[in-house]
């Protein structure tokens, strides 16, 4: 007997069925590899923030004094909005975490450091760096940071929170 020739093939039915299977997974798995990539990018900038106020206060412990460029003192990058004195007396600089633009300006800022000197209640001036968030909102990559930073005590909106930079002054 001869058969005639069938070709096996998918039916139209069954490769719709594969199409809306597979855009049902996509609609779940993507919104999950977007958020682990926020989280990633929110714990990365916490390390970077908490490094550069270790950096800042590790300078001034060994040095006495802050430096005028802020790259000899942290390699995390931060913008400046008003320089640094060598005694900290002011200075302003800005961190940004969501770069999606090649050129920053402080409204791009997730945290902002603010150095000042504020009487200890004994008379003495010393040194304080305080750091404000932009926002404690969570939802935003900034708001996830900020609300992070907020509960660690690192940051927050509003006042900020002050973080004295004591130093032992050394002769070299």
């Amino acid at each position: 007997m001869n058969m005639p020739d069938t070709k096996k093939a998918f039916t139209v039915m069954e490769i719709i069925f594969v199409i809306v299977i597979l855009g049902i997974l996509a609609t779940v798995i993507i919104p999950r590899l977007a958020t682990t990539r926020d989280d990633a990018k929110v714990a990365f900038c916490v390390e970077n923030i908490t490094l550069f106020m270790r950096d800042i206060s590790n300078y001034y412990t060994s040095q006495g004094k802050f430096s005028l460029n802020m790259k000899h003192m942290s390699n995390i990058e931060v913008y400046e909005t008003i320089p640094i004195t060598e005694s900290g007396e002011s200075g302003e600089y800005y961190f940004v975490c969501n770069k999606i633009k090649t050129e920053m300006t402080a409204v791009d800022a997730a945290i902002t450091f603010k150095f000042s000197k504020i009487d200890d209640g004994t008379g003495n001036l010393r040194t304080n760096l305080n750091a404000i968030t932009s926002s404690v909102v969570q939802g935003t990559v900034d708001g996830d940071l900020g609300y992070l930073l907020n509960v660690k005590n690192i940051a927050s909106d509003g006042l900020g929170i002050d973080h004295p930079i004591t130093g032992i002054r050394t002769k070299r």
